[in-house]
């Protein structure tokens, strides 16, 4: 089991990094600016805890930042200890449907807690607000899915020997 959750967690880091890098791309294709609603999560975390974030307006504002990339990031994380830990208990789903409920996962991990502190209300979003969450989230959910069938114990070489013994005898010799 802890291999499972191990294996999971570095699958989830993997879609985190996807979720990034095809939100960056969506920013720079479509020119539109980052979402303020980490940081308005960090203020309403930060509030409802009784703290103060330290240092002048500038700092505050980095530091929420910061602070709401690494939330993401620990988001991402452990949505893929959840998938690594549902493996473990046998759960093996077709690489589709494992992408498609981390996908699930991840959006409603993020949002969730967004929604719960009145951040934001995706009853209210626009088509364009969807696209920008959905198809990161759906990049997060394949590369977190195919990282972690890709670190299963034998896949790799149970795939070469099953294609080996399928091309023709001639094939097989000259290599």
């Amino acid at each position: 089991m802890l291999t499972s959750i191990a294996r999971g967690a570095a699958a989830g880091a993997a879609g985190t990094t996807a979720l990034h890098a095809a939100t960056y791309l969506d920013m720079t294709l479509r020119g539109r600016p980052s979402s303020s609603t980490p940081q308005q999560t960090i203020d309403k975390l930060s509030e409802a805890a009784g703290t103060h974030i330290p240092g002048d307006a500038e700092k505050q504002e980095s530091r929420k930042s910061g602070l709401g990339a690494l939330l993401g990031m620990v988001t991402g994380t452990t949505v893929g200890v959840g998938y690594g830990a549902l493996h473990g208990l046998g759960w093996r789903p077709p690489m589709l449907v494992g992408a498609a409920v981390a996908t699930v996962a991840a959006m409603v991990g993020s949002s969730a807690p967004m929604t719960v502190l009145g951040v934001t209300d995706p009853r209210t979003w626009s088509a364009s607000d969807w696209v920008s969450d959905v198809l990161p989230h759906a990049a997060y959910g394949l590369v977190t899915a195919a990282t972690y069938r890709l670190t299963e114990h034998g896949r790799s070489s149970r795939r070469c020997r099953r294609r080996t013994q399928r091309r023709p005898p001639l094939l097989r010799l000259v290599q």
